[in-house]
């Protein structure tokens, strides 16, 4: 179990990193109007870093405090999944919330675990 945790810690990080460039991508678009196809190569990234990342913390961290945010992950996971099956298309909101809760998962983590070292 403590490789498992030593990928998760590393895989944490990249998730964090791979969102972090991929905001940075889209509020780049955004700013220039114009599209760049590494923005969406950046949100592949991202996305495909955080589904596994997501279902490792499910297999080892039953008892850590952030158990249930990934379990909430894993629900919109799947509901993206059946919107996409379906044909759904996404409000352009829930990307941005989407992004940033990504992004505020992650860090809280990386924090939470720099500040736990710390005291």
């Amino acid at each position: 179990m403590n490789v498992l945790k030593k990928i998760i810690k590393v895989m944490d990080i990249a998730v964090f990193v791979f969102t972090t460039i991929a905001i940075g991508g889209v509020f780049y678009e955004g700013m220039t109007l114009k599209w760049y196809d590494i923005v969406g190569v950046f949100v592949i990234c991202m996305d495909y870093s955080f589904m596994p990342t997501t279902i490792l913390h499910l297999i080892a961290d039953r008892k850590e405090k952030w158990y249930p945010l990934h379990v909430f992950s894993m629900i919109l996971i799947v509901v993206a999944i059946v919107m996409k099956i379906s044909d759904i298309a996404y409000p352009a909101i829930s990307l941005l919330l989407w992004y940033f809760y990504l992004w505020f998962l992650y860090g809280s983590i990386l924090v939470g675990r720099y500040v736990g070292k710390k005291i």
